[in-house]
């Protein structure tokens, strides 16, 4: 017998679908007596976006998916109508799972220290994020410049994109590191696309073994993204790109040590940092 979370999973919600999602959990135990219109007042949005969330599901319409949510186990019904748990408790605690996940596979961490060792050899090394991963790829950027004499951060696609990814490569560059969580971006391909053609070594970090950008990678990290709230959360993805940046350094340790002596030197001299 099918459960709420049974008929959710593997669908790429959008936000305000997300949405619909979180009331039907808040109110499964009477959400198969709700009309469209009593559903989409409760969720706080229109009756045509019920409808579409229903057939992006799968189902044929809406009462379809009323008659899966009058099948729902009892245990479901019963758990979800008197949630233990506020939403926001929920999503903390979906990314204490997915961080729990990536401590689990780090048992073998052969993978990781492969990446850290070719993105240390790479002069540059290029790391790309658009939209939403454009935010992961700078923090990524940020501090792998700490470790790495040379990164090049391409936040945005397009001829000018392509531009830095074929004079990065004329100047020695070897690696790609290519942030692509969900939704991924379309335009993210062309890029992808041209840096196999120029024989980077692309890797990518995104969400799940059926992201498309990994069509274009020779390496992946697959790391899980919350998904309770309406935007995607990603504190397993800033731990990663965290881990790279010490797999990085650990590929070589001396030129890391110069370049974060270095920094601090800079850092005292101009006097970066607020005393407590």
């Amino acid at each position: 017998m099918a459960t709420l979370k049974s008929i959710l999973e593997g669908h790429r919600l959008t936000p305000v679908q997300r949405r619909i999602a979180q009331t039907l959990a808040a109110h499964v135990g009477r959400a198969d007596y709700l009309t469209t219109s009593e559903l989409a007042e409760l969720a706080g949005v229109s009756q045509p976006s019920v409808v579409r969330f229903a057939t992006a599901l799968g189902f044929s319409g809406y009462a379809d998916l009323r008659r899966a949510l009058r099948d729902l186990e009892p245990g479901d019904q019963g758990q979800q109508s008197t949630p233990a748990q506020n939403t926001y408790q929920l999503a903390v605690a979906e990314e204490i799972a997915n961080l729990s996940r990536l401590h689990a596979s780090l048992a073998d961490s052969s993978s990781l220290e492969r990446i850290g060792a070719i993105f240390a050899a790479s002069q540059p090394l290029v790391i790309v994020g658009v939209r939403a991963s454009q935010a992961l790829a700078r923090y990524c950027a940020f501090y792998a410049r700490k470790v790495h004499p040379r990164v090049l951060l391409i936040e945005e696609v397009g001829s000018s994109a392509l531009d830095q990814l074929y004079e990065a490569r004329r100047a020695g560059a070897a690696a790609v590191l290519a942030v692509a969580m969900p939704r991924w971006p379309r335009e993210l391909l062309p890029l992808l696309e041209a840096a196999r053609t120029l024989d980077y070594c692309v890797v990518g970090l995104t969400d799940q073994s059926g992201s498309p950008v990994l069509d274009y990678t020779d390496h992946s990290l697959l790391v899980p993204v919350g998904t309770t709230l309406l935007y995607d959360t990603h504190a397993a993805a800033l731990v990663t790109l965290s881990l790279l940046v010490e797999a990085i350094a650990d590929a070589d340790p001396t030129a890391a040590e110069v370049l974060m002596e270095a920094f601090e030197s800079r850092a005292h001299a101009h006097q970066y940092f607020l005393k407590s």
